[in-house]
């Protein structure tokens, strides 16, 4: 834990490192996986098996509520809403 302004600059240094570092690798990881499923797409297959992998590729499906549209409908929706709180972090 940080006791001192200088440990808590070398701590946001490392933060910011490795959020760079953790961007950069999760745009690696959707060029690759873009390049699984062109593969997938290009073969017109669903499943494939290698030596020591196996891709499945499938289509989900989420639905979600339009709350605005349900309020112009029925009004407040204020007695069904349950909140909760939580902390964040922002790091600039």
């Amino acid at each position: 834990m940080c006791t001192t302004i200088n440990e808590l600059e070398s701590v946001v240094a490392d933060y910011r490192s490795l959020k760079a570092l953790k961007e950069q690798v999760e745009e690696e990881l959707k060029a690759v996986e873009r390049e699984i499923i062109g593969y997938m797409d290009s073969n017109e297959k669903l499943t494939e098996t290698g030596k020591d992998f196996t891709v499945k590729l499938s289509t989900c499906e989420r639905r979600t509520i339009d709350t605005r549209k349900l309020e112009e409908d029925l009004g407040s929706l204020a007695e069904y809403q349950r909140i909760s709180q939580y902390r964040r972090l922002y790091v600039k």
